[in-house]
């Protein structure tokens, strides 16, 4: 299993700066004009570009900071659609089993499917969820806690296991 880094709340962010920096620094490095010799020819000073050719350092340069802008692309990528700042208003949603409804229509994929098992019994233990489900135990409890963390459902202790509501 690979090991996973955690930046915090502010991922998006530290990854935006950081492919801003890499993209400039990368454009500056390879816009920079190579050596210029002058030569005297009938009195007077003639510029002539030499071949430049990249150092070592400066291609080991040129590998870091690509693979940086590429991974910080990439996470902004894959995680910019979880963005906990970003708070939906549904004050005007009133409470009931119509809240579920609505909630499973704006989920998707297993989020989906497991939040509507949930919501046909309004409460049902974790353990039931994973032999309705089909799904691992450890894919289950990971939907559970993004559920949880937006909201939707509350996780109770029961002996062992926990009990599962809709909140």
């Amino acid at each position: 299993m690979a090991p996973r880094i955690n930046i915090g709340t502010h991922g998006i962010l530290i990854s935006t700066i950081v492919l801003i920096i890499s993209v400039l620094l990368l454009v500056d490095r390879l816009l920079a004009t190579g050596p210029v010799r002058l030569i005297l020819e009938d009195g007077r000073a003639v510029p002539v570009e030499g071949a430049s050719y990249f150092s070592l350092n400066e291609v080991l340069f040129f590998i870091i900071t690509a693979w940086l802008g590429g991974m910080s692309f990439l996470y902004i990528v894959l995680f910019s659609k979880e963005m906990p700042g970003i708070k939906k208003d549904t004050s005007a949603v009133p409470e009931n089993k119509s809240t579920a409804v609505l909630a499973a229509a704006l989920l998707e994929g297993d989020e989906k499917v497991l939040f509507q098992k949930i919501a046909d019994g309004g409460m049902i233990l974790q353990r039931e969820l994973v032999l309705k489900t089909g799904f691992s135990e450890p894919k289950v409890s990971r939907l559970l806690d993004r559920l949880e963390r937006r909201g939707l459902i509350i996780r109770q202790r029961n002996g062992m296991g926990n009990r599962v509501l809709i909140k």
